[in-house]
């Protein structure tokens, strides 16, 4: 595992700021401290919640998101990070393959400014990285998105799922098809995400109907299953008035995830 002296000076840098202006918040505001105790973090969804048994994402676990690109896994984390955030905790995202969407991720009402992206060159390095952020005990959800690359490797996997069962962090996990055989056997807890319907108002898709399904879990049953609608473009804001407008509609326009208002006829 790497030492805290290989950290990248800029890394050790950009937390350690994170956890000052945390600090400062929490000492001149009445936001909540993160609830350290508790053995979950909220997924930002209280039926999926529900459904993991645990009350959302184990802390101190690796959760495995899957399912195909494009079935909401992304849209899914990154509202896990927004719940975790308003909760007063820390997050960070490994982005691996660079395709980190800042836009995207403010729009589902991630705050930037509390939020740790490190660009990694390879997955050992983002594991290793993965690894000194869960140690340093200071973020309390991280995302390790390894993206299209290489699949990982089991020893590295195996010897971040130990260090991290020794911390508060709750980390979850998105990579390629090829990976994922590897990450379900270490991961405590395995998340399918497949999409039923688009959601539509008139002839604009503005989100998805998922289910996803509890299909490993360690600390709770396994088999359960919970429907979500994810909603694209502008995040919890407009939530109000989708669900009374939106109509689910079987089409396949968009083969990769988009979290943004589409156009899919005239």
């Amino acid at each position: 595992m790497r030492t805290d002296a290989s950290v990248p000076p800029s890394l050790a840098t950009a937390l350690e700021t994170l956890r000052a202006r945390g600090l400062q918040m929490r000492r001149g505001s009445d936001a909540p401290a993160p609830e350290r105790a508790r053995p979950s973090v909220q997924t930002g969804h209280s039926i999926l919640d529900a459904a993991l048994g645990t009350g959302g994402w184990p802390r101190g676990a690796m959760t495995l998101i899957d399912g195909p690109a494009g079935n909401g896994g992304t849209t899914l984390t990154l509202g896990a990070l927004a719940a975790c955030q308003a909760a007063g905790g820390l997050t960070a995202w490994l982005d691996l393959d660079g395709t980190f969407d800042p836009a995207v991720a403010a729009r589902l009402e991630v705050s930037l400014d509390w939020l740790l992206v490190v660009r990694p060159r390879d997955p050992v390095e983002a594991i290793e990285l993965a690894a000194w952020l869960a140690r340093s005990g200071l973020i309390d959800v991280l995302v390790l998105d390894l993206g299209l690359r290489a699949a990982p490797e089991r020893r590295a996997l195996d010897r971040f799922g130990a260090l991290l069962a020794r911390s508060a962090t709750s980390a979850a996990l998105l990579l390629a098809p090829g990976g994922r055989a590897v990450a379900g056997a270490v991961a405590g807890v395995r998340v399918a995400v497949r999409r039923t319907a688009w959601l539509a108002v008139g002839s604009d898709i503005v989100g998805q109907r998922v289910v996803a399904s509890v299909e490993r879990h360690r600390w709770s049953l396994a088999g359960r299953t919970a429907e979500l609608d994810l909603w694209f473009g502008e995040g919890r804001r407009i939530d109000p008035l989708l669900p009374a407008l939106a109509e689910p509609r079987a089409v396949e326009v968009i083969s990769v995830e988009q979290p943004a208002l589409r156009v899919v006829g005239a």
